[in-house]
């Protein structure tokens, strides 16, 4: 299914002014990325939805950090692949599934590995996707933010 691509959190036009999409392993990275650099609790419509990723940007970066950091990958990433498989369902049950790729639908998280400095957190998340390929999420947690690189 197509998303809307956004860059820097905006949405990303060409040069003649129309919206630009992606899908497939793109759609799934960005997504990604985008539910974990959501802060948690900022949506009135789901109070539940993003990360506390935030909160740790800025702390000191130790043993701890990284295992609260790994804990919460692994939490909003269990969700967002939760979330898909109730849209296949629902697709499936309405005859919709066609619209989706299957390098876009997590088959299974592979690995999380973080690595630090003194001042960030660098979070490597391997994912193997319906179409059996292999992406890695890099995401870099600073005093500066979240970032996807």
């Amino acid at each position: 299914m197509k998303a809307l691509q956004v860059y820097n959190g905006d949405l990303s036009l060409d040069s003649g002014g129309k919206l630009q999409f992606l899908q497939g392993s793109s759609k799934l990275v960005q997504d990604l990325g985008l539910w974990l650099q959501e802060p948690y609790g900022t949506s009135f419509t789901a109070p539940s939805f993003g990360s506390t990723l935030y909160s740790m940007v800025g702390g000191e970066v130790n043993g701890v950090t990284s295992a609260l950091i790994e804990t919460e990958i692994r939490r909003v990433v269990g969700l967002y692949q939760s979330q898909q498989l109730l849209t296949l369902q629902t697709a499936q049950n309405t005859s919709q599934l066609a619209n989706y790729n299957k390098s876009e639908i997590i088959n299974v998280v592979n690995s999380i590995q973080l690595s630090q400095s003194q001042t960030a957190i660098y979070a490597y998340v391997t994912i193997t996707t319906l179409a059996n390929s292999t992406l890695t999420l890099n995401l870099s947690i600073t005093p500066n933010g979240i970032r996807i690189v």
